[in-house]
């Protein structure tokens, strides 16, 4: 309601970023994360065999600034057994982010204006300020 931003979120999985085995994902030739990420995940796979490669995109806020963002999260398993999560940290102040509950969520920090009028549409996750 304050500067017109609108911002839409991704959450769950896509077409292109979801759950598979590790092997399978680094056999691909489109690669879909952040490349410091995708060399953790070669080391990963030259180490272990049989890993399980979890994705899809979640949302962050960061506790510091309080400003949401949409990130692909990648998790690693051996068996049931979590070897690797990605981090993120905040563009602006370099805080680790914070995975949130979208849902419950009623307002936040506008990226464009920076003041905490960043609210949820209904019934979508849908926000504008």
């Amino acid at each position: 309601m304050h500067c017109g931003f609108e911002e839409n979120f991704n959450e769950g999985h896509g077409f292109l970023v979801h759950s598979q085995p590790l092997n399978q994902y680094l056999k691909q030739s489109q690669k879909l994360f952040h490349y410091k990420t995708h060399q953790v995940l070669k080391k990963l796979a030259a180490t272990e065999n049989e890993l399980y490669l979890k994705s899809g995109f979640q949302i962050y806020k960061c506790p510091k600034c309080k400003t949401l963002y949409d990130k692909k999260e990648v998790v690693v398993y051996n068996d049931e057994t979590p070897v690797y999560r990605s981090e993120f940290r905040c563009g602006s102040c370099r805080t680790r982010l914070k995975l949130t509950n979208i849902h419950r969520l009623k307002k936040a920090v506008c990226p464009k204006c920076g003041k905490r009028t960043f609210q949820k549409e209904q019934p979508n996750t849908f926000f504008q300020d």
